[in-house]
C-alpha cells in the first residue's frame, strides 16, 4: 500500500510542478521548490509513518517536472514521466544510500527514457 501511495504522490508532484513551470509560467526551479516545500511540510504530518519518504519521492518527481514543454508536450506525458520516476524511486530506494545526486539522477533517467520512448514510437509510426 505504501508503494501505491508513493506512486500517486510522485505523479501528483510531477504534474503540479510541470503545470506551475510550463502552464502558469513560474519557471522550473521555483515550481519545484514550491512543490517540494509543500510536500515536506504536509506529507510527514498526514503520514507520520512514512511521510518523509513520500516527501522525498515528491521532491524527486518535482525535479522531473522541470522538463520543458518541448520535451513533454502535455500533462499526460508528464504523468507518465512522473510514474516512471516513482517506479525508479521505489526500485532504487536501497541503492547508494547517503550518496548525493540520486534524486536528480532518477529524474533525469525518467525524462531521458521518455524521450527515447517518443523517438521509438515516432520511428514505428513512420513505418
Amino acid at each position: 500500500m505504501q508503494d501505491v501511495v508513493l506512486l500517486m504522490v510522485s505523479v501528483a508532484a510531477g504534474m503540479l510542478t510541470y503545470t506551475a513551470s510550463n502552464i502558469i509560467k513560474r519557471g522550473g526551479v521555483i515550481a519545484s521548490a514550491i512543490i517540494t516545500l509543500a510536500a515536506g511540510l504536509t506529507l510527514p504530518h498526514f503520514f507520520p509513518e512514512y511521510g518523509n519518504v513520500l516527501a522525498t519521492a515528491a521532491a524527486c518527481a518535482s525535479y522531473a517536472g522541470m522538463i520543458s514543454v518541448e520535451n513533454a508536450l502535455n500533462v499526460f506525458e508528464m504523468a507518465v514521466i512522473s510514474l516512471m520516476t516513482g517506479i525508479l524511486f521505489v526500485t532504487a530506494s536501497n541503492a547508494y544510500i547517503g550518496i548525493g545526486g540520486k534524486l536528480g539522477t532518477i529524474a533525469a533517467i525518467s525524462c531521458f527514457a521518455w524521450l527515447g520512448f517518443k523517438k521509438i514510437f515516432a520511428a514505428i509510426d513512420h513505418k
